[in-house]
């Protein structure tokens, strides 16, 4: 008996212990606190996705990145999968919007007139770049400042370098320009040359591998290229509307306004379009219009005046 008793005693001491100065706590789980996002529209996996189509004007791979990621947002906007593909050149896109493999297509302005008057495609938007306070751009014909060439007329029996054949500032501009001026004909120059882009061109022309070059005024808005200050614009063309995205023809209006209302939601004040800015360097989009395409439209005919042609 006496046994249990100092047994008691010992576990009332050892508990007396235990609380003095002090509390017995007890440990309880907190969940952590639900991040609330924002609802996204919903993609339905199971829809035949829109094929949305686009060239390789940079690397291959900085591009797939910048419209993949485009392709994923317009996915996400209109509920629908949105497939990207690149083509090598234009005609296949051309071929695809024709055919309806094709639904949308980022395309230049001379290859917008081809795929309107081919496919029947309709513009939807089209690009402000950044630092441009308008959807438009221009084409110049450059020289170099130690040349003496002050004018058009000057470059009679000297070497000219256009880009490529596809390109509206590099080739379609700069011949309108020539035939404005009273170029007739490609025998006006000694030399022809294609040099495939706009850096290639102006580098021609700092190193006189040329006497002139048609080139994009973009190189100019970048401001960082030394070369510049050995080079000078002898012609500007009239404003040339940007690259638009166009549709193939029998899309549905309701679908049109969709696809339309994304990419106008492409905004810098915008965190969620924020990356795509970035990432396409742009200030956004605007709506384009067949008309806004008109000047494209006389300068092909400049092409044959020239017996040139955009093929």
């Amino acid at each position: 008996m006496k046994k249990y008793f100092f047994l008691y005693i010992l576990i009332l001491i050892i508990f007396i212990s235990s609380c003095k100065n002090g509390t017995v706590t007890t440990h309880t789980t907190v969940a952590s606190p639900t991040i609330a996002h924002s609802p996204s529209p919903v993609v339905e996996p199971d829809q035949k996705p829109l094929v949305l189509a686009c060239i390789p004007y940079e690397s291959e791979l900085k591009l797939l990145k910048a419209w993949q990621y485009l392709a994923d947002y317009l996915a996400g906007q209109i509920g629908i999968p949105v497939k990207l593909e690149i083509k090598k050149s234009y005609t296949p896109i051309i071929d695809g919007l024709k055919s309806g493999d094709i639904d949308l297509a980022n395309t230049g302005p001379l290859i917008y007139i081809k795929a309107h008057d081919i496919a029947g495609a309709t513009p939807l938007v089209k690009p402000i770049a950044i630092k441009a306070s308008a959807p438009n751009y221009k084409s110049y014909i450059i020289v170099r400042k130690d040349s003496g060439i002050e004018n058009i007329a000057q470059l009679k029996g000297k070497k000219f370098a256009f880009t490529d054949k596809e390109s509206a500032s590099g080739y379609l501009m700069p011949v309108l320009m020539l035939s404005e001026a009273g170029v007739n004909n490609t025998n006006f120059f000694s030399e022809i040359r294609y040099t495939g882009d706009h850096d290639s061109s102006l580098s021609a022309v700092y190193n006189s591998y040329v006497d002139a070059a048609g080139i994009s005024n973009y190189i100019y808005t970048k401001g960082v290229d030394k070369r510049l200050g050995d080079l000078k614009i002898i012609k500007e063309s009239d404003q040339i509307p940007t690259a638009p995205i166009v549709a193939r023809a029998g899309m549905s209006e309701e679908l049109i306004q969709k696809i339309k209302k994304a990419f106008l939601n492409i905004d810098t004040t915008k965190e969620e379009t924020k990356e795509i800015i970035e990432i396409l360097k742009l200030e956004g989009y605007t709506e384009a219009y067949d008309k806004d395409y008109a000047s494209i439209r006389k300068a092909q005919k400049a092409l044959e005046t020239m017996g040139l042609t955009s093929e």
